[in-house]
Protein backbone atom coordinates (compact mmCIF):
# COMPACT_ATOMS: atom_id res chain seq x y z
CA UNK A 1 0.00 0.00 0.00
CA UNK A 2 1.40 3.12 -1.06
CA UNK A 3 0.39 6.25 1.20
CA UNK A 4 -0.58 8.61 -1.93
CA UNK A 5 -3.34 5.54 -2.55
CA UNK A 6 -6.96 8.15 -2.70
CA UNK A 7 -8.92 6.48 0.32
CA UNK A 8 -12.58 7.26 0.41
CA UNK A 9 -14.50 8.14 3.04
CA UNK A 10 -13.76 8.79 6.69
CA UNK A 11 -12.28 5.69 7.42
CA UNK A 12 -11.51 2.80 4.87
CA UNK A 13 -8.73 0.87 6.87
CA UNK A 14 -9.84 -2.39 8.97
CA UNK A 15 -7.18 -3.01 11.26
CA UNK A 16 -7.94 -6.23 12.77
CA UNK A 17 -9.90 -8.61 11.87
CA UNK A 18 -10.01 -12.53 11.18
CA UNK A 19 -11.00 -13.39 8.06
CA UNK A 20 -8.91 -15.96 6.87
CA UNK A 21 -10.91 -19.45 6.46
CA UNK A 22 -10.35 -22.01 9.11
CA UNK A 23 -7.25 -19.79 10.76
CA UNK A 24 -7.88 -19.59 14.08
CA UNK A 25 -11.09 -19.59 15.44
CA UNK A 26 -12.65 -16.51 12.94
CA UNK A 27 -14.00 -17.63 9.61
CA UNK A 28 -14.89 -21.37 9.60
CA UNK A 29 -14.48 -21.91 6.17
CA UNK A 30 -14.69 -20.07 2.50
CA UNK A 31 -17.85 -18.94 2.25
CA UNK A 32 -17.51 -17.66 5.68
CA UNK A 33 -14.39 -15.48 4.22
CA UNK A 34 -15.99 -14.26 1.11
CA UNK A 35 -19.20 -12.78 2.86
CA UNK A 36 -16.86 -11.56 5.38
CA UNK A 37 -15.19 -9.51 2.54
CA UNK A 38 -18.81 -8.85 1.41
CA UNK A 39 -19.83 -6.93 3.98
CA UNK A 40 -16.56 -5.28 4.78
CA UNK A 41 -16.53 -3.72 1.44
CA UNK A 42 -20.63 -3.00 1.55
CA UNK A 43 -18.74 -0.52 4.18
CA UNK A 44 -16.61 1.17 2.12
CA UNK A 45 -13.76 -0.32 3.70
CA UNK A 46 -10.91 -0.98 1.24
CA UNK A 47 -8.14 -2.18 2.99
CA UNK A 48 -8.13 -5.02 5.93
CA UNK A 49 -5.43 -5.99 7.92
CA UNK A 50 -5.94 -10.53 8.64
CA UNK A 51 -5.00 -11.29 11.74
CA UNK A 52 -5.18 -14.96 12.77
CA UNK A 53 -4.10 -15.85 16.24
CA UNK A 54 -0.97 -16.58 17.40
CA UNK A 55 -0.62 -17.59 20.81
CA UNK A 56 3.33 -19.15 21.57
CA UNK A 57 2.43 -20.96 24.31
CA UNK A 58 1.00 -23.71 21.98
CA UNK A 59 1.99 -22.97 18.50
CA UNK A 60 5.27 -22.37 16.59
CA UNK A 61 6.21 -20.10 13.76
CA UNK A 62 6.50 -23.52 11.65
CA UNK A 63 2.96 -24.41 12.27
CA UNK A 64 1.37 -21.14 11.87
CA UNK A 65 2.55 -19.93 8.86
CA UNK A 66 2.07 -23.44 7.08
CA UNK A 67 -1.42 -23.10 8.14
CA UNK A 68 -1.78 -19.72 7.75
CA UNK A 69 0.18 -20.23 4.25
CA UNK A 70 -2.83 -22.41 2.99
CA UNK A 71 -5.25 -20.60 4.13
CA UNK A 72 -3.89 -17.44 2.20
CA UNK A 73 -3.63 -19.60 -1.29
CA UNK A 74 -7.42 -20.47 -0.65
CA UNK A 75 -8.68 -17.00 0.09
CA UNK A 76 -6.78 -16.10 -2.79
CA UNK A 77 -8.16 -18.41 -5.09
CA UNK A 78 -12.13 -17.38 -4.19
CA UNK A 79 -12.16 -13.68 -3.53
CA UNK A 80 -14.27 -11.80 -6.15
CA UNK A 81 -13.76 -8.85 -8.28
CA UNK A 82 -13.86 -5.06 -6.34
CA UNK A 83 -13.08 -7.26 -2.47
CA UNK A 84 -11.24 -4.71 -0.27
CA UNK A 85 -7.06 -5.23 -0.58
CA UNK A 86 -6.49 -7.67 2.09
CA UNK A 87 -2.63 -7.56 3.99
CA UNK A 88 -1.64 -10.71 6.23
CA UNK A 89 -0.94 -10.29 9.65
CA UNK A 90 -1.14 -11.85 12.74
CA UNK A 91 -2.35 -11.02 16.53
CA UNK A 92 0.52 -12.15 18.96
CA UNK A 93 -0.23 -12.79 22.33
CA UNK A 94 2.52 -11.25 24.46
CA UNK A 95 4.17 -14.15 27.52
CA UNK A 96 7.38 -13.51 29.19
CA UNK A 97 10.32 -14.18 26.36
CA UNK A 98 8.60 -13.95 23.55
CA UNK A 99 10.82 -11.10 22.79
CA UNK A 100 13.77 -13.26 22.20
CA UNK A 101 11.78 -15.69 20.11
CA UNK A 102 13.39 -16.35 16.80
CA UNK A 103 11.96 -15.09 13.79
CA UNK A 104 9.16 -12.89 15.87
CA UNK A 105 9.74 -10.33 13.35
CA UNK A 106 7.75 -12.57 10.29
CA UNK A 107 4.67 -12.22 12.53
CA UNK A 108 4.40 -8.50 11.07
CA UNK A 109 2.28 -7.21 8.50
CA UNK A 110 3.55 -8.61 5.64
CA UNK A 111 6.08 -6.02 3.75
CA UNK A 112 6.03 -3.72 6.98
CA UNK A 113 7.62 -3.60 10.67
CA UNK A 114 4.44 -3.56 12.66
CA UNK A 115 3.42 -6.36 14.93
CA UNK A 116 -0.12 -6.13 16.52
CA UNK A 117 0.81 -7.68 19.87
CA UNK A 118 -2.44 -8.91 22.15
CA UNK A 119 -2.06 -8.34 25.94
CA UNK A 120 -2.61 -11.34 28.63
CA UNK A 121 -5.97 -11.50 30.10
CA UNK A 122 -3.87 -12.35 33.68
CA UNK A 123 -2.76 -9.65 36.03
CA UNK A 124 0.41 -7.63 34.15
CA UNK A 125 3.66 -7.87 35.85
CA UNK A 126 6.72 -5.87 35.40
CA UNK A 127 8.23 -9.16 32.42
CA UNK A 128 4.83 -8.03 30.71
CA UNK A 129 6.05 -4.80 30.45
CA UNK A 130 9.85 -5.55 30.11
CA UNK A 131 8.64 -7.80 27.03
CA UNK A 132 6.93 -5.09 25.19
CA UNK A 133 9.74 -2.60 25.85
CA UNK A 134 12.08 -5.31 24.89
CA UNK A 135 10.18 -5.92 21.56
CA UNK A 136 9.42 -1.87 21.15
CA UNK A 137 13.67 -2.05 21.24
CA UNK A 138 14.09 -4.60 18.75
CA UNK A 139 12.85 -2.04 15.82
CA UNK A 140 9.71 -3.47 15.25
CA UNK A 141 6.55 -1.10 15.61
CA UNK A 142 4.15 -2.57 18.08
CA UNK A 143 0.29 -1.80 17.50
CA UNK A 144 -1.83 -3.02 21.02
CA UNK A 145 -4.96 -4.44 19.65
CA UNK A 146 -8.07 -3.62 21.54
CA UNK A 147 -6.62 -1.47 24.32
CA UNK A 148 -10.17 -1.02 25.68
CA UNK A 149 -10.77 -4.56 26.67
CA UNK A 150 -8.19 -3.99 30.04
CA UNK A 151 -8.10 -2.12 33.08
CA UNK A 152 -6.88 1.58 32.09
CA UNK A 153 -4.44 1.72 34.69
CA UNK A 154 -2.45 -1.16 33.03
CA UNK A 155 -2.95 0.68 29.48
CA UNK A 156 -2.03 3.96 30.87
CA UNK A 157 1.28 2.37 32.42
CA UNK A 158 1.24 0.67 28.57
CA UNK A 159 1.13 3.73 26.68
CA UNK A 160 4.23 5.20 28.37
CA UNK A 161 6.21 2.78 26.54
CA UNK A 162 7.26 3.45 22.90
CA UNK A 163 3.49 1.21 21.65
CA UNK A 164 0.38 2.67 19.53
CA UNK A 165 -2.82 1.20 20.17
CA UNK A 166 -5.50 0.08 18.03
CA UNK A 167 -9.23 0.83 19.37
CA UNK A 168 -12.50 -1.76 18.63
CA UNK A 169 -15.70 -0.69 18.07
CA UNK A 170 -17.18 -1.82 21.74
CA UNK A 171 -15.04 0.83 23.44
CA UNK A 172 -17.81 3.75 22.02
CA UNK A 173 -20.77 1.64 23.50
CA UNK A 174 -20.58 2.95 27.25
CA UNK A 175 -19.99 6.47 28.38
CA UNK A 176 -17.12 5.00 30.29
CA UNK A 177 -15.16 3.51 27.32
CA UNK A 178 -16.06 6.85 25.17
CA UNK A 179 -14.34 8.80 28.04
CA UNK A 180 -11.30 6.61 28.25
CA UNK A 181 -11.26 6.44 24.32
CA UNK A 182 -10.72 10.48 24.28
CA UNK A 183 -8.35 10.43 26.12
CA UNK A 184 -6.03 8.02 24.24
CA UNK A 185 -6.84 9.35 21.14
CA UNK A 186 -5.85 12.98 22.24
CA UNK A 187 -2.72 11.94 23.85
CA UNK A 188 -1.95 10.46 20.20
CA UNK A 189 -1.17 7.02 20.55
CA UNK A 190 -4.36 5.21 19.38
CA UNK A 191 -3.27 4.28 15.42
CA UNK A 192 -5.55 2.37 14.08
CA UNK A 193 -8.89 1.02 14.44
CA UNK A 194 -10.46 -1.99 13.75
CA UNK A 195 -14.00 -4.30 13.47
CA UNK A 196 -11.83 -7.52 14.94
CA UNK A 197 -14.59 -9.41 13.11
CA UNK A 198 -14.54 -13.44 13.71
CA UNK A 199 -17.67 -14.77 11.37
CA UNK A 200 -20.07 -12.84 9.15
CA UNK A 201 -22.04 -10.89 11.26
CA UNK A 202 -23.39 -7.65 9.06
CA UNK A 203 -24.34 -5.94 13.08
CA UNK A 204 -20.99 -6.46 14.50
CA UNK A 205 -19.56 -4.81 11.33
CA UNK A 206 -22.29 -1.69 11.51
CA UNK A 207 -21.15 -1.57 14.80
CA UNK A 208 -17.38 -0.66 13.31
CA UNK A 209 -18.77 1.55 10.86
CA UNK A 210 -20.39 3.34 13.70
CA UNK A 211 -17.53 3.79 15.94
CA UNK A 212 -15.41 5.04 12.93
CA UNK A 213 -18.30 7.78 13.25
CA UNK A 214 -17.58 8.44 16.76
CA UNK A 215 -13.71 9.11 15.73
CA UNK A 216 -15.30 12.96 15.03
CA UNK A 217 -12.37 15.18 15.18
CA UNK A 218 -9.65 12.12 15.49
CA UNK A 219 -10.70 10.61 12.12
CA UNK A 220 -8.21 12.28 9.72
CA UNK A 221 -5.44 11.41 12.26
CA UNK A 222 -6.45 7.73 12.75
CA UNK A 223 -6.60 7.41 8.50
CA UNK A 224 -3.29 8.86 8.51
CA UNK A 225 -1.49 6.51 10.57
CA UNK A 226 -3.21 3.18 9.76
CA UNK A 227 -2.31 4.18 6.00
CA UNK A 228 1.54 4.93 8.13
CA UNK A 229 1.77 1.71 9.59
CA UNK A 230 0.60 0.03 5.88
CA UNK A 231 3.11 1.77 3.50
CA UNK A 232 4.91 -0.61 1.68
CA UNK A 233 2.55 -4.07 3.19
CA UNK A 234 1.75 -6.46 0.25
CA UNK A 235 -1.58 -7.12 -0.60
CA UNK A 236 -2.28 -10.91 -0.93
CA UNK A 237 -5.28 -9.72 -3.82
CA UNK A 238 -1.56 -9.79 -5.56
CA UNK A 239 1.19 -11.98 -4.68
CA UNK A 240 2.37 -14.72 -7.08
Amino acid sequence: MKESDDMKGPVTVDFHAHILPGADHGSDRLETSLRQLDIIASYGIEYVVATPHFYPTSDNLDRFFSRINDSVEELKRGMRPGSPKVFRGAEVLICDGIDRMEGLEALAVDGTNCILLEMPMTRWNDATFDTVDAITRSGLTPVMVHIDRYEPKYIDELMKLDVLAQLNPGVFASFRGRRFAEKWLSSGKVAAVGSDLHMANEKDYKAFANACVALKGHVDAVQRSMKTLLAGAKPINTME
